[in-house]
């Protein structure tokens, strides 16, 4: 791990990029100083093909918790609680649900069946979760849902650019605000994929190009991360050894009659004095410790070959276990294999930046689960058309649920947890350092690309307030979409993508398009697209009508969630 350099009064680093801190002393702290520190940030987002789990199996049900309103814009007000407080039994929902669900939970109190008792409350105080994110134009398949919107059914014949752009991972890893010159000399994979290769597209010579970067099993994937990476695991905390020179700091400080110490103010001096009186214990402590710098992790010749899979047809399930039972679990190991290594790799530097697809399903497609008939497309028995086209049905609801359930808690809820028991330095953690984004390729109708989930996980280096419910819909809005289903208009998907740029450091010249290829336009904006990705509003009654202030608006901050 490398940090910027300070000057040795404040911050004494040791071997491995630990290092043991003064506390902080504002009165020795120039202006250049106290603006140069900054910690790597980190950023991982997860996809989920189909979507189509419904709203009241994905967030609080409305009429079970308490809602504050919200003001965003005329007539528009969202809605808002605190996570910790939209805990509920699956007793206490029950009477409010439309469709029966088995309680996952076994009577604990959880945010929804998906986000469940699973997450702790220390968890979820890191956490929003944010209803009501909308791209602006149908989705059909969004396979560009990290901003290359063009990667979608229906081309360009929706009346978009068909402009095909890198997506946001790519742009942020293209940013020097992300990556220093120093770091991108040692990294293995400045954005790993571990997606289809159209989900992590970057900037050619000639349009978009895939992400080279990229791994399927879990052996791939230690290879790409680790293959040149060496390290001295088991090495006791080298930062034992600073002690005695820390005293030796102190004691000039604090003490020299013509030195820094006379620099030192009354509340300074109080706040170095409480810090030293704890110190004599610290050596001992840390010598107890192992280093939590880089380690090369280890993994065994099975466990390389396991990898997720997108479990809707046979020719996905060649060289998996014989038995469903062992199918389900080599799926949870590779995902928590997965996690470890990134883990891994974000403390070694060899990424920053990771993309993942996460399975629709979890087992190998079995039509003789339902025992309903299909309400759309009867003649095929395929999981595309069985299960997602019929998403509605209540026995198609449960088997989703039931498969985004064990993907949300063991691709996402423990990469969360992971991250939050790593230190980037003493007393923060690379999940306070870190945004985790959860998303999916539609929201509660399938095809459709409207109130997309949105759970955020992380501080992002302090740019997000977190611990946060809310809903961003427009409830005075009532939209009939594509298929006839209904819903309430949002927030653009764009502006969500321009705060996870902002988040990992960029600046609006960073990352928003000019609007030289695109049908709307931005004079006033200096021909900059706002937010990022197309700008395109398209019209007609049975899509959302956003107004102009909510497209000007989507390269500002996300109201609530953020500082």
């Amino acid at each position: 791990m490398k940090f910027d350099r300070l000057s040795r009064r404040h911050f004494l680093q040791g071997l491995g990029g630990t290092a043991l801190a003064l506390p902080l002393l504002p009165s020795l702290w120039s202006r250049a100083e106290a603006q140069g520190m900054r910690l790597p940030r980190f950023f991982v987002s997860t996809w989920v093909g189909h979507g189509g789990v419904s709203n009241e199996n994905t967030y609080p049900i409305d009429a079970t918790v308490t809602l504050r309103d919200q003001p965003l814009y005329a007539g528009h007000v969202a809605k808002t609680a605190r996570l910790v407080d939209c805990k509920r039994t699956h007793a206490q929902t029950a009477g409010s649900r439309s469709q029966t669900l088995e309680d996952f939970d076994a009577g604990a109190a959880r945010i929804s069946p998906l986000i469940g008792s699973f997450l702790t409350d220390a968890l979820l105080e890191k956490m929003n979760v944010l209803r009501g994110i909308d791209f602006l134009h149908w989705g059909g398949h969004t396979r560009g849902y990290l901003g290359n919107f063009v990667n979608r059914d229906g081309g360009s014949d929706n009346g978009l650019a068909n402009v095909p752009v890198p997506t946001i991972d790519q742009v942020i890893a293209a940013s020097n605000n992300f990556y220093t010159t120093g770091e991108r000399a040692l990294l293995k994979a400045p954005g790993l994929s571990s997606t289809w290769t159209h989900l992590s597209s970057a900037r050619s010579g000639s349009g978009v190009a895939q992400n080279p970067y990229g791994a399927r099993t879990v052996g791939e994937l230690f290879n790409l991360l680790f293959n040149g990476v060496t390290t001295m695991p088991g090495q006791v905390d080298p930062r034992a050894a600073l002690v005695d020179r820390v005293h030796g700091d102190y004691a000039r400080l604090a003490r020299g009659a013509n030195g820094p110490g006379k620099r030192l103010s009354k509340d300074d001096r109080v706040r170095l004095e409480e810090y030293m009186t704890n110190l004599s214990s610290i050596g001992e402590r840390m010598r107890a410790m192992q280093t939590s710098g880089c380690t090369v992790p280890t993994v065994t010749m099975a466990e390389r070959a396991l990898r997720s899979r997108e479990g809707e047809a046979d020719w996905e399930w060649t060289g998996a276990a014989a038995t469903a039972t062992q199918r389900v679990e080599d799926q949870r190991r590779s995902l928590e294999l997965f996690n470890m290594l990134l883990v891994h790799a974000f403390s070694c530097g060899s990424t920053r930046i990771a993309l993942r697809q996460i399975p629709a399903l979890r087992d190998q497609w079995d039509p003789a689960i339902y025992n309903t008939p299909s309400t759309f497309e009867a003649s095929r028995t395929d999981a595309h058309a069985m299960t997602f086209h019929n998403h509605f049905m209540e026995d198609r609801q449960r088997h989703m649920m039931r498969s985004q359930r064990f993907f949300f808690q063991y691709g996402f809820a423990d990469l969360v947890a992971r991250l939050e028991a790593t230190q980037v330095v003493p007393g923060t953690t690379m999940l306070d350092q870190a945004l985790v984004y959860w998303s999916s390729e539609s929201g509660p109708s399938t095809h459709n690309a409207k109130s997309v989930p949105a759970i955020l996980a992380g501080r992002a280096g302090g740019y997000f307030s977190t611990g946060n419910y809310i809903d961003y819909t427009n409830r005075a809005r009532v939209i009939r979409a594509r298929y006839g289903d209904m819903w309430y208009a949002g927030l653009p998907q764009n502006r969500l993508l321009a705060n996870i740029a902002q988040a990992m450091g960029l600046t609006p010249a960073e990352y928003e398009l000019s609007d030289a290829a695109y049908a709307t336009k931005f004079p006033s904006r200096g021909g900059r697209v706002p937010g990022y990705g197309d700008p395109l509003v398209e019209t007609g009654d049975n899509l959302v009508p956003y107004l102009p202030e909510v497209v000007n608006d989507m390269s500002t901050k996300l109201p609530v969630v953020t500082t």
